[in-house]
């Protein structure tokens, strides 16, 4: 099987780096007309040596400077979209934010920063992207969540009550949107060897160590693990697919 996305136009919010990073590869390579957006001074380092990489392999791409929990910069994301395209095809949101803190430590503001980037920012992605996706005749939303929502995030509340928030969203954008051709989904990933991951246990020995213990598969999960679950749910092979939860966690939610 195949996932052929010639044609389509896909915009990864946070794509510049990581999962992200990965899945604009894998649309380009698969076909597909790419855009991504980033927010800091070291994702536009990244998706500068992106671009290059695409183009050097002949294929253009977008790219927008764009805070996620902006609601003007989001709309004039859109906006810069639609005049170059007119319409998307496919929306992947990919941003997230978190850190190690326990319950009682997270401020309030800081409960509104991690809700703001994980579940506001997916909706106001969502909200503008539903409206391109009608020019097109539908499209696929694939949001990328956690399956923290499961475990607790360990302890890091914000993260885990967000991300938990997406699962709601994603029922409600079926049943608004489905009627219109217009699907969404939610991959959950956990323990994937990441940039931010490996800040964390920089030794490589320590992280098969890890994964050993805390995986029934017995490794980390790559990039390209949630990066082919994404390619999957934006094809035409998954056109029957819809509302669903999946978790690409080598068995470690239910299973550990």
């Amino acid at each position: 099987m195949s996932c052929d996305l010639t044609g389509r136009k896909i915009l990864v919010i946070g794509g510049s780096r990581g999962i992200g990073a990965q899945i604009v590869k894998d649309c380009a390579a698969s076909g597909g007309m790419v855009a991504w957006s980033y927010s800091s001074e070291s994702g536009k380092a990244a998706s500068e040596e992106l671009q290059k990489a695409l183009a050097a392999d002949g294929r253009e791409s977008l790219v927008f400077k764009a805070d996620c929990t902006s609601e003007s910069e989001t709309l004039a994301m859109f906006e810069q979209v639609k005049q170059q395209w007119g319409s998307i095809d496919g929306l992947v949101y990919n941003a997230g934010f978190t850190s190690p803190k326990d319950f009682c430590d997270i401020t309030f503001d800081e409960w509104k920063k991690v809700v703001d980037i994980n579940l506001n920012g997916a909706f106001l992605a969502i909200r503008e992207a539903v409206k391109l996706m009608r020019q097109s005749g539908g499209g696929s939303i694939v949001i990328i969540g956690s399956a923290a929502i499961v475990a607790g995030g360990g302890g890091r509340a914000d993260y885990a009550a967000s991300k938990a928030g997406l699962e709601g969203l994603n029922r409600a954008v079926t049943k608004y949107f489905a009627p219109e051709n217009i699907r969404c989904n939610i991959v959950h990933p956990s323990l994937i060897e990441t940039e931010l991951l490996c800040q964390r246990h920089p030794d490589p020995a320590k992280r098969k160590e890890l994964g050993a213990k805390e995986v029934p598969l017995r490794r980390l999960g790559q990039v390209q693990d949630i990066a082919n679950a994404a390619l999957f749910l934006l094809s035409d092979e998954a056109s029957y697919i819809t509302a669903q939860s999946l978790f690409v966690d080598g068995g470690r939610t239910f299973c550990k």
